[in-house]
Parts: C-alpha cells; structure tokens; sequence
C-alpha cells in the first residue's frame, strides 16, 4: 500500500518582466514503503494575461516562456 503524497513547499515568489513565478518542490504523488523513493524536483508555474498557469521544469525555461508572451513554440507540442 502507498503513504500519501508529500505536500508541495513553496518557495518565494521571483519576478520575470512583470509576471510571477512561483517555485515549488514537487516530492512525487505517493511514497512507497519499500524501494526507491521519488526524488524531488523543482517546478515553475507563471500566469499569463488570461490566468491560466503554465509550468516549467526550469527557471530558464519559464523566463523564455514570459519572453515570448506565454507563446508555445511549436517544439514543445512535439514529442
């Protein structure tokens, strides 16, 4: 049987042209008993102009992301 998942830490607030960025330590969505247990990792999640929240797996990632006003680049669809 699994533990429940680990909450979320929130790290401070960043700023990037104007938008937030809210940084968060991401432990998994279970943590088993016995084995290996997931590594944590840092997300980052930003609003655009109609709220909606996108995340990204790297602070350089969600600051090109503001760049290009909450444009996805064809790339990412991909995959």
């Amino acid at each position: 049987m699994l533990n429940a998942p680990r909450a979320v830490d929130h790290l401070p607030l960043l700023e990037h042209n104007g938008a937030e960025i809210l940084p968060i330590i991401h432990y998994g969505f279970s943590s088993p008993k016995k084995g290996p247990q997931p590594q944590p990792r840092t997300l980052y999640g930003a609003r655009d102009k109609n709220g909606e929240r996108h995340w990204r797996s790297s602070l350089n990632a969600i600051e090109k992301l503001i760049d290009n006003d909450f444009a996805i680049e064809q790339e990412e669809n991909c995959g």
